[in-house]
């Protein structure tokens, strides 16, 4: 990876706290914390207009795929987690809470430095919560960074939460790649919601002109289109997902409508939510074998 990829990279960075703040006006455990922390540190530095663009539907789209991964998480016996790209996601401070569980939280070393110390605020030390520098489109592979941590002959689940939507075609086959090698040696899933299709993102901004401007906004932030980095339909979708050697299987984000507390909290019609979720899944991908 070249110093100006790494410098695209770092840009990145400042979605996770556009949507750590859009992720307060909800019951995500920790969520308004980390938030609160994000805004009095003033960790974040946005212009005026910028600031002022609101979405309701971004904030239903986070909560939805957060707790739709969840709910594909416990579908598993799985005590090993490595998340991608962790950003100001609060899953790995949750999660922790559990001594039984090893969690992994990685991303770029400013993130990763800038999440420990805000976990750090919240919370005593944890011996079972890790945080660890990994640019999960490096190869050779960073992902063996995480392997002293890691119990040999028990499965991992790995998770990434709007990594990919980010990411070129091409970067998306080096994190595939990377994350392919770590469950041919463990074995386990990898959770995500990120293979996306183009036109419901579309039809969403048509639902919603706040959610239009904030992903302009984030368009400018990062110089990466957050809508034509995604798939032109699902079905693309799920033919790069077998060509990169996965099986898939998907689980609706409609399955959640009923524990979203943002509708209620910021007054939100359930129904343009439902039209948004409705094309939307969380992929759990397994090694294809065969």
């Amino acid at each position: 990876m070249n110093k100006q990829q790494t410098n695209d990279f770092d840009k990145i960075i400042l979605t996770a706290f556009m949507v750590s703040l859009a992720r307060q006006f909800t019951d995500i455990p920790y969520a308004k914390e980390l938030a609160q922390l994000i805004e009095m540190q003033g960790l974040v530095k946005l212009s005026q207009p910028q600031n002022q663009d609101k979405s309701v539907l971004l904030t239903a789209r986070v909560e939805a795929r957060y707790k739709a991964i969840n709910q594909v998480i416990a579908q598993y016996q799985i005590t090993q987690v490595l998340e991608l790209a962790s950003g100001l996601l609060p899953r790995g401070l949750f999660m922790s809470s559990n001594p039984n569980i090893v969690f992994i939280e990685s991303d770029l070393p400013k993130m990763i430095s800038c999440k420990q110390q805000l976990i750090q605020q919240l919370v005593e030390e944890r011996p079972n919560l890790h945080f660890i520098e990994i640019d999960a489109t490096r190869r050779p592979s960073e992902f063996w960074k995480s392997t002293p941590l890691l119990k040999a002959g028990q499965p991992v689940m790995i998770l990434c939460e709007g990594l990919l939507t980010h990411l070129t075609l091409l970067e998306k086959q080096l994190v595939c790649a990377n994350i392919r090698e770590i469950l041919h040696c463990y074995g386990g899933v990898w959770i995500t919601p990120d293979f996306i299709d183009t036109g419901s993102l579309v039809r969403s901004q048509q639902d919603d002109s706040g959610l239009e401007k904030l992903l302009q906004t984030g368009t400018n932030l990062t110089g990466r289109s957050l809508v034509n980095n995604n798939f032109g339909t699902l079905d693309q979708a799920r033919q790069f997902v077998y060509e990169q050697g996965f099986r898939v299987t998907e689980h609706s984000m409609l399955n959640v409508i009923d524990e979203l507390s943002c509708l209620e909290i910021l007054g939100i019609d359930p129904e343009v939510v439902r039209r948004m979720l409705a094309a939307q899944s969380v992929f759990a991908l397994t090694l294809d074998v065969a």
